[in-house]
């Protein structure tokens, strides 16, 4: 988002220097040189370089990188002086796929808005009315580790997509929808749904078969998983417990150590499937690992008014003075 909200920016100036250059690709009429500012500037100096053209009776800007010469935004403007955004938008990544993709009106967002990833996922789409996002609509996708043939000839990442995520929020309805869906190659699975009116809201949850096999009311209230205490409480039973001696004791060299140890909290509050994303050495993440396993229960995460485990990851540093 703020990479498409940089480029958006880089669109919205009221005044450039202005060339007249012979047509070329789409036809270009002019061309504008500007700097990391915004600001007009001599040709030699420019990082940026916009071109506009005229097509269907309205003006179009094609926003190039003077480095790469890629193309990064294309925008519909009022006229050759591009002192208003007005129509079709849209943005790039570097390897040439779309960013997002919408339309302004005086200077303003307006109508539906589409964000992607640069795998080419839709992450984000949001409603706009006159420059105020009115609803919003976001995707979480879900990976499972290739396997050595399908590293050797995947098309990508969707070969590996298993599952996704999808939630859309109305600000104007008080409405919230939420569904989890399953993939299994062409076959398309529902896990579940929910749907809010305000804080209140009904939950479905589907079997293997497709079918109901819970229909519940709920609440919209969400909490995450957090220790007893909260997180100074949290801080402080590390500090009470952790050894600093381990890594002294295992003769490692003066320095600052950081891991960083994931875990889960079951819905019953316990911590389980701990590791650590790396390991520096001298027997601290088994000391790490040790104290956190010596943890009262925690308050599990509540989603939909039930509880949910929950994954977090927890930074611990030992700092060793020569």
């Amino acid at each position: 988002m703020k990479r498409a909200d940089l480029k958006l920016k880089i669109c919205i100036v009221i005044a450039f220097s202005v060339f007249t250059v012979k047509a070329l690709g789409q036809g270009y009429k002019y061309t504008y040189y500007l700097n990391a500012d915004l600001a007009s500037v001599p040709k030699d100096k420019a990082i940026l370089i916009g071109r506009s053209y005229m097509q269907n009776n309205r003006w179009i800007l094609d926003c190039f990188l003077v480095t790469t010469g890629k193309k990064i935004i294309t925008a519909g403007v009022k006229d050759s002086t591009l002192s208003e955004l007005y129509g079709p938008f849209k943005s790039y990544y570097a390897n040439g796929r779309i960013e997002s993709e919408g339309a302004y009106n005086e200077n303003e967002m307006n109508g539906v808005w589409k964000y992607w990833d640069e795998d080419g996922f839709v992450t984000d789409s949001m409603i706009y009315d006159r420059g105020i996002r009115t609803a919003y609509g976001s995707y979480t996708y879900y990976f499972k580790s290739p396997t050595y043939t399908q590293l050797l000839f995947s098309s990508g990442l969707k070969d590996t997509l298993y599952a996704y995520r999808y939630s859309f929020t109305d600000s104007l309805k008080n409405t919230f929808t939420e569904k989890h869906v399953s993939l299994n190659g062409e076959k398309v699975k529902i896990d579940f749904e929910a749907d809010f009116i305000g804080e209140r809201g009904l939950l479905k949850e589907y079997d293997s078969a497709g079918k109901v096999k819970s229909d519940s009311v709920f609440t919209r209230k969400l909490q995450e998983a957090s220790f007893p205490g909260g997180e100074d409480a949290w801080r402080n039973f590390l500090r009470q417990n952790l050894n600093p001696k381990v890594p002294v004791d295992n003769h490692a060299p003066g320095g600052k150590y950081t891991l960083v140890v994931k875990f889960i909290v079951n819905p019953d509050g316990t911590l389980t499937d701990m590791k650590a994303e790396s390991d520096p050495g001298f027997g601290m993440v088994g000391e790490a690992i040790r104290v956190m396993r010596k943890s009262n229960k925690w308050q599990p995460a509540i989603k939909y008014g039930k509880y949910q485990r929950a994954y977090r990851r927890q930074p611990i540093t030992f700092l060793i003075e020569e």
